[in-house]
């Protein structure tokens, strides 16, 4: 199998707090490769956005490895980081405070282009025509070049944010939550235009959500989150046919569903308070809500291959 486009080594990112050191990030293993989607699900508060924001540096991670074409880029220098980031974009999940209400749609898409690229000096004909190419492929009305984020709508305002990130030719997007924000028929559109772009340039995507239904359509790999640790991760398909984690099957349960036929489908909740991520005990930190737990779980966590690409740290959550 060729190098993976993105891969992180046991990742972890931990902040400092007044009570004690926040675990938020703790040991992630990943690979995303060249033109895949990896969607990284969990509850609010698991670490997602975390994760996303350490492997692109808007966060300095406390250990472990990104790496990127096969470099370890927590080691570059700012200068180099800036070289990386032309390869390197985040799609946010608030369209309206993610950007500068004072500056004009064609100002934000071309900033990420003069701050990273240099290309401040471009001719203005220049910059024109790669601003109309741009908003062309993201579905902008080329007149909305001089508008301003808050004369647009909520699905509009999302396709420039896409456009700043595809105005630099990246490689790499972290799609963090991009849809969460926006109605049901405007997610379906932006999902729709994040998969074409991807086919027509080879975009490799970290697309994190709460949504278990966005996240079975646009990813090719899924990876579930639970404070911080990784708890299952396996390729689309396997993880919603054959899941194993108690955590995953409780998720994936909560699923809304029109089909009758599983109207008397056995529930699983989940009980139980959520313990701290400050100085967290070690082992599976889902134990003290995990109706299936037992003493090893609550002293080692460890993921394990199930069947090949199929990972998880248990499996009492076999149906």
């Amino acid at each position: 199998m060729d190098r993976p486009l993105i891969e992180t080594k046991n990742l972890c990112k931990y902040f400092k707090t007044h009570r004690g050191m926040l675990h938020a990030v703790e040991d992630v293993n990943m690979k995303i490769f060249e033109g895949k989607t990896l969607g990284v699900v969990g509850e609010s508060g698991c670490g997602k956005s975390t994760l996303g924001r350490t492997v692109l540096r808007l966060h300095q991670a406390t250990s472990g490895e990104v790496l990127f074409e096969g470099e370890n880029i927590l080691k570059y220098s700012r200068q180099q980081m800036n070289r990386i980031h032309r390869n390197m974009q985040m799609i946010f999940q608030d369209p309206y405070s993610s950007l500068d209400p004072r500056m004009s749609i064609r100002a934000l898409i071309t900033e990420p282009l003069t701050v990273l690229s240099g290309k401040e000096k471009e001719s203005s004909k220049e910059m024109d025509d790669r601003v109309s190419r741009i908003m062309e492929m993201c579905g902008l009305p080329r007149h909305y070049s001089n508008l301003y984020p808050h004369e647009l709508d909520g699905g509009m305002r999302q396709r420039v944010g896409l456009a700043r990130a595809m105005i630099l030719d990246p490689k790499f997007i972290v799609c963090d939550e991009p849809v969460s924000a926006l109605d049901v028929s405007i997610q379906a559109q932006i999902l729709n235009l994040l998969m074409d772009l991807q086919d027509r340039h080879g975009l490799s995507y970290m697309f994190i959500t709460h949504d278990l239904a966005v996240v079975k359509h646009i990813s090719d790999e899924i990876m579930v989150m639970y404070m911080g640790q990784v708890v299952e991760y396996a390729p689309s398909a396997e993880l919603f046919r054959n899941h194993v984690h108690p955590y995953t099957r409780a998720l994936l349960n909560s699923i809304p569903t029109i089909d009758l036929s599983r109207r008397n489908r056995e529930r699983v909740t989940i009980t139980g308070e959520v313990s701290s991520p400050i100085n967290p005990a070690p082992g599976c930190r889902f134990a003290p809500r995990c109706p299936f737990a037992t003493e090893e779980c609550k002293q080692k966590h460890e993921l394990k291959e199930i069947s090949p690409g199929h990972f998880a740290s248990c499996t009492k959550g076999v149906n």
